[in-house]
């Protein structure tokens, strides 16, 4: 009795450690995101490090101008592709982290500065970044012309 009881206890904590990883999805799926983003950036990279090349042969006289013009949109291309596809793969993430550093800030954003691109708030009056004049918005502040 003591014998099979043993067995059944080691059958079951067997069980047990072969199906644990196919229970815990989220991390497979996690590493091949992870998986899937180290491709990506080595393909990035490849790409940049093959139109550098290119450019040295082409310097050097190695290649022609024709097929350098051809081999370096080829490699454009791809690197392009490469970091649309990382952009599109961080974009949920940084969404969240977006969402959640202005939910945590409380900061009610007006917008971009048009010359230097830096966030300002909506009763900011001048860029932070650059010291270009803001746009002022209707509400800023609170303050209205009285009409006579």
């Amino acid at each position: 009795m003591v014998v099979t009881l043993i067995g059944l206890a080691i059958v079951v904590v067997a069980s047990i450690f072969v199906t644990w990883p196919l229970l815990e999805r989220s991390q497979v799926e996690e590493a091949n995101e992870q998986s899937e983003t180290s491709a990506l950036h080595k393909e990035k990279n490849a790409a940049l490090e093959a139109i550098r090349e290119i450019d040295f042969d082409h310097r050097v006289g190695k290649i022609s101008d024709e097929d350098h013009a051809a081999l370096r949109a080829d490699l454009e291309t791809r690197a392009l592709e490469a970091l649309t596809a990382l952009d599109e793969a961080a974009e949920p993430a940084l969404r969240a982290v977006a969402g959640h550093a202005t939910a945590q800030s409380g900061d009610d954003p007006a917008g971009f500065c048009s010359h230097c691109g830096t966030r300002f708030k909506r009763e900011t009056r001048f860029c932070v970044g650059c010291g270009e004049k803001l746009p002022r918005s209707r509400n800023a502040g609170g303050r209205r012309r009285a009409h006579s």
